[in-house]
């Protein structure tokens, strides 16, 4: 009986020291509590979930999840450890298997408010946005104003299109004066929302939050250099740096004229981009060197990342520079079973060369909202006089196309991907950077998009005010591609 008194006392002490630590953010310090309290008690189920929940912060997923299913198996009514459980599972990309731990987690308890709220998250990862809403809807009965929960409903009302209620949440969020990151979240939302809508000039303001939210500060470099401001800078070296993704790159490298032009005969521009770019604009008009990411920087007196141009230059669509003129690089050298390829698909009389790519990376956070199941494509079939060439890279499972001639497979950068650009006729495509090269290059491009699109594509009209040679192709409905796809057939035949 002492020896349990003492015990009890011991835990309640060093459990009450760890979840100090945490608040402290000595992370490591707690992990080190929570070890020590499981040596002295494997049995303890509440140590095994708090070690769970720690290490999921920490990122250190697998070992998180042999800590939450130990806890269940010590403790298998908790509906904590139910909900660590399925916050891990979350993290690991198993959306299936946490919503199932998440509605466990709520039949065990139906207040629950992080199974509810995370079941919500799920619901709208998975693209049954209405489900969410009732989910988000019903975490805020629990927590009525809680300003993260509110994030929540705003922006799941977003994805819905209903834009007017996702902009009055984002609002109501900001008002209540909520932390500095939940504040940033809320104004990076309103200048999506705003973009969508073509509110350029209401979006701009709040476009730079989208290197304050938790994703975008991965984006942010530690430069001592001081933020370039959009004045002239003549005798000064300015750098712009890539942030974001490589169509991003493509898209926005349009702005370096406007940035030389502030920085005379007597600026410097340096453009920095990413390795697998880097052929492809070295050339790039507006920057007097282009680097590689993995290149050491020269000295430099200012910086500014590459998608704060746009807000920095302002203005709507009659304010956007034309699409950077992209080519091949001079005397370009493909792979030779590329060249072979294309040349020996011009044979058998004159056809449409039309290139194709149904999916983008899979690590990409809606990736399951733009890319398609391949096997829809199966119309393009059908469409006469078109040969098909995939543009995919990646092990990804091929649309039933007859004839289908595989390109990406031998593509070693973008430089390889411009250089069969140039020999094809047209490109369908979703949104990935493809299209951004293959519109900078004045190609058709027929862009398929999803129903709720990325900012820069808005929510209505077949055409885009950032490249001339676009046509988009919308879903009428979230998740449908078949009537898209059966309205491209008909358009290209």
């Amino acid at each position: 009986m002492g020896d349990s008194a003492s015990w009890a006392a011991d835990l309640q002490t060093w459990t009450a020291e760890a979840l100090g630590k945490e608040r402290a953010g000595n992370l490591g310090g707690a992990l080190l509590v929570y070890r020590r309290i499981l040596s002295r008690d494997p049995g303890e189920p509440g140590a095994w979930c708090k070690l769970g929940v720690l290490l999921h912060t920490l990122g250190r997923e697998d070992e998180a999840l042999e800590a939450c299913a130990r806890a269940l198996e010590l403790a298998p009514g908790d509906p904590v450890a139910v909900t660590s459980l399925g916050n891990v599972l979350d993290s690991l990309g198993d959306l299936e298997g946490a919503m199932a731990r998440f509605r466990q987690a709520l039949a065990l308890d139906p207040r629950n408010l992080a199974a509810t709220a995370n079941l919500a998250g799920v619901l709208g990862r998975l693209g049954r946005l209405e489900e969410a809403l009732e989910g988000d809807r019903a975490a805020l009965a629990l927590a009525p104003g809680h300003p993260s929960l509110t994030l929540n409903l705003g922006h799941t009302l977003l994805r819905l299109g209903r834009l007017p209620e996702a902009e009055a949440a984002f609002q109501g969020v900001l008002a209540g004066a909520p932390s500095p990151e939940t504040t940033a979240m809320a104004r990076w939302n309103l200048a999506y929302l705003r973009l969508l809508q073509g509110r350029f000039g209401a979006a701009w303001p709040d476009f730079g939050a989208r290197l304050e939210v938790p994703g975008g500060r991965d984006n942010l470099r530690g430069f001592p250099q001081p933020a370039w401001d959009g004045a002239p800078f003549p005798g000064r070296t300015l750098l712009v740096w890539v942030e974001q993704g490589l169509g991003d790159t493509l898209q926005f490298a349009r702005y370096l004229p406007a940035v030389k032009a502030l920085g005379g005969t007597r600026g410097t521009v340096l453009f920095q981009t990413y390795a697998i770019l880097l052929g492809l604009l070295l050339d790039t008009p507006g920057a007097d060197r282009v680097l590689s990411e993995h290149d050491d920087l020269p000295a430099f007196d200012l910086q500014v990342p590459l998608l704060e141009l746009p807000a920095l230059f302002g203005g709507g669509p009659e304010a956007f520079p034309a699409p950077s003129a992209l080519r091949p690089p001079p005397g370009h050298e493909p792979p030779p079973a590329l060249a072979t390829l294309l040349a020996s698909s011009s044979a058998g009389g004159p056809v449409r060369k039309a290139g194709l790519v149904w999916a983008g990376s899979a690590h990409h956070q809606d990736d399951v909202r733009r890319s398609l199941d391949p096997a829809l494509l199966a119309p393009l079939g059908r469409v006469p006089g078109v040969r098909w060439f995939s543009l995919q890279v990646g092990a990804k499972e091929p649309p039933p196309l007859p004839g289908l001639v595989d390109l990406g497979a031998h593509f070693r950068d973008f430089s390889d991907t411009a250089w069969a650009l140039a020999h094809l006729d047209l490109v369908v495509t979703v949104d990935t950077a493809v299209a951004h090269l293959a519109g900078s290059m004045g190609l058709p491009v027929h862009l398929l998009l999803p129903f709720f699109p990325d900012w820069r594509w808005q929510l209505e009209g077949r055409t885009t005010p950032w490249y001339p040679t676009v046509i988009l192709h919308r879903q009428p409905a979230p998740g449908t591609w078949a009537p898209v796809l059966a309205q491209l057939a008909g358009e290209l035949t």
